[in-house]
């Protein structure tokens, strides 16, 4: 398999910055966490429906991996305390961003793959400031009407 290609899983906890990055390669984001060290982030796949956070301690150390846009990690995000950028740190880039401009309010769109099933979106919205005011679940549009809008 070529570098880069493999899917970040569990066997790499303990593997050093160097390891993940001969098996992975750069990852497309790097992000600081609270406290300390940091969080690489690799989206796989053509969808954008799978993205693969390692979290690396301040020794460069991987302390934990996983799939991030499921479900469960969708309802942990707080409305009216979190920010863009930890939105950002935990889901990665969104598919696409849609302004609301009667409302104030900006869209940032996930797509992930509900219980394993579903081709789903999450749209976590944002105000003027960065904060988020609201989070909704549907069907990814890109599947539906024939699915012939997969951008």
């Amino acid at each position: 398999m070529v570098s880069g290609c493999a899917t970040p899983d569990s066997s790499l906890v303990g593997a050093d910055r160097a390891a993940v990055l001969a098996r992975h390669g750069s990852p497309p984001e790097v992000h600081p966490l609270p406290g300390a060290g940091e969080r690489w982030i690799y989206p796989l796949g053509g969808m954008q429906q799978f993205v693969w956070a390692v979290d690396l301690d301040t020794a460069g150390r991987v302390v934990q991996v996983r799939q991030v846009r499921t479900a469960q990690n969708f309802s942990r995000v707080r409305i009216g305390i979190d920010t863009e950028a930890d939105v950002r740190r935990e889901f990665g880039a969104p598919r696409i961003v849609v302004p609301f401009p009667r409302t104030g309010l900006a869209g940032w769109m996930f797509p992930y793959l509900e219980n394993d099933l579903w081709n789903s979106e999450m749209a976590i919205y944002f105000d003027a400031q960065g904060i988020v005011r609201k989070v909704e679940n549907g069907p990814d549009p890109r599947f539906l009407g024939g699915g012939n809008d997969r951008h």
